[in-house]
């Protein structure tokens, strides 16, 4: 009797532990910024675009710039929308899949062509390169942030 306790004891501390864990997991889930936060987002992404432009070549103020765009792209693309109901999670989600899929082929692809291309016009063994963790996340979040305000526009 007393192993029979036990042992519902056991299983109920581990649903009570996976219930813990999804209802963390639930509240990540649903994490998202205010909508105001977008209009902050668009501002340190467009000085950070127009200072990578503006500043010198490998310097800390142009990978500050390139750092700032990612963060300013990622407020924009966690921030809520002024109406935040089924379709818009639904194109969100969207975005983020169609964002995801196309950044791991360009972040296969582009390597493969950059090596094929150096080798027909130069003609020289060049070592095959990836794409950098900058590239990829500003693949990621800029895709996923155009492609949402797409979809937006076309379920007006």
């Amino acid at each position: 009797m007393e192993s029979v306790l036990s042992n519902l004891n056991e299983i109920m501390t581990q649903e009570s532990h996976l219930d813990s864990e999804r209802n963390n997991v639930d509240k990540l889930k649903i994490f998202q910024l205010p909508n105001s936060a977008k209009k902050i987002g668009w501002v340190i992404a467009c000085v950070a675009f127009v200072a990578l432009f503006l500043t010198i070549k490998d310097t800390l103020p142009k990978e500050i710039a390139k750092y700032s765009l990612l963060v300013g792209l990622l407020i924009v693309s966690i921030s809520k929308e002024k109406i935040e109901d089924e379709l818009i999670k639904n194109l969100r989600l969207r975005s983020f899949t169609f964002a995801f899929i196309f950044a791991v082929f360009i972040a296969i692809l582009n390597p493969l062509f950059s090596y094929l291309a150096n080798f027909v016009f130069t003609e020289q063994q060049e070592i095959f390169n990836g794409v950098g963790d900058w590239m990829i996340l500003w693949l990621l979040l800029s895709i996923q942030v155009l492609y949402f305000e797409k979809l937006k526009r076309i379920h007006q």
